[in-house]
């Protein structure tokens, strides 16, 4: 995402070597100041509890994603939920279910199509919309049927479009192919996150792996009644976007690289928001995690996460402020399947 360098009083003093207009510096940083907390106030706003089901190859994407291309993501899914809520009331969460949610193909796709004022107001958030457009066109499905011996690879999304930067069409437009939608949009395992916490998480992070453990893959109850989810080191680093393949299609570093650094900025990080969420009444869950083996030397190969759900009357009362920036178990029949 790109940030503008912000307009400081110290940078206007070093600009402005005059007494008067250092007073007329610090009297506009002042107003600048009063007018940024005027426009936070004024873009966040309390909506009743909204919950999002997302199908799980969306939310385990190996992508690093900025929180603003999360917010994109999930004006996309949103745009679906009504045909979503058809296909769980019919009790259709298959390939199937695809003609709920999409009743109507236009070109020989299927199309879903929101607002971009419904994502974000700002117009420096242009190049995220072309940056995520990019990255979802790059992605490729990965399916085995270890029965058949066989391994087929497919795009995630045939097209996207989006507004140029000073046009007056607000639109962004997935177009998925018929067989495209029925392997995306296939519900037999899905995330069902609040809207809000998704979308104005502070960190990239916390959003990602709380759409990661709000999923219905890997996890096992205990006598508690809390949630366990297991997954490896080297995965979860790789559908955060931390790691990448290289032109030999080879994994390698990319970011955080020692893992005191993913520990301390990708897991204490989102640890702490998602909790303080939950402690205000703003989340519906919040997580532990554990390193496997105990006693591991230098990375540990995999992580139990203590999921804690929260009351969900609790949560009713408090729903979490959502910025204007924001948007308002598998088969085992079925083929191994895997994005990257």
């Amino acid at each position: 995402m790109f940030v503008a360098e912000p307009y400081t009083a110290a940078a206007c003093f070093t600009f402005c070597c005059d007494a008067p207009m250092i007073k007329t510096c610090y009297d506009m940083e002042q107003k600048k100041k009063t007018s940024a907390k005027a426009q936070q106030d004024a873009t966040e706003k309390i909506l009743p509890t909204r919950y999002i089901r997302q199908p799980y190859p969306i939310s385990a994407m190996q992508a690093d994603l900025s929180t603003q291309q999360i917010r994109i993501l999930v004006g996309m899914m949103q745009s679906i939920q009504d045909g979503v809520q058809r296909m769980f009331e019919q009790g259709t969460r298959d390939k199937d279910g695809q003609l709920l949610l999409f009743p109507e193909m236009q070109d020989d796709h299927v199309k879903v199509e929101f607002k971009f004022s419904d994502v974000t107001e700002r117009p420096d958030a242009y190049p995220d919309v072309q940056k995520i457009a990019e990255k979802f066109m790059h992605m490729v499905f990965s399916y085995e049927d270890k029965e058949a011996g066989e391994v087929t690879l497919k795009h995630f999304v045939d097209e996207v479009t989006y507004p140029r930067k000073g046009s007056k069409r607000d639109r962004i437009v997935f177009a998925f192919t018929r067989k495209q939608a029925q392997t995306v949009f296939n519900f037999t395992k899905y995330s069902r996150y609040m809207l809000s916490v998704a979308s104005g998480a502070k960190s990239k992070h916390t959003a990602r792996i709380y759409m990661l453990i709000t999923s219905a893959r890997g996890f096992e109850r205990d006598d508690s009644g809390v949630f366990h989810w297991y997954t490896g080191y080297d995965e979860l680093r790789r559908m955060l976007g931390c790691d990448e393949k290289d032109k030999q299609d080879k994994w390698q570093r990319k970011r955080m690289k020692p893992y005191k650094h993913f520990k301390a900025y990708v897991l204490r990080t989102a640890e702490k928001e998602l909790k303080e969420l939950a402690d205000n009444g703003k989340s519906d869950c919040w997580f532990e995690f554990a390193e496997l083996p105990e006693g591991f030397d230098g990375e540990p190969q995999r992580f139990d996460f203590t999921v804690h759900l929260c009351e969900q009357k609790k949560i009713e009362s408090n729903p979490a402020p959502v910025p204007s920036t924001a948007v308002s178990q598998q088969s085992s029949s079925s083929p191994d399947m895997q994005l990257f």
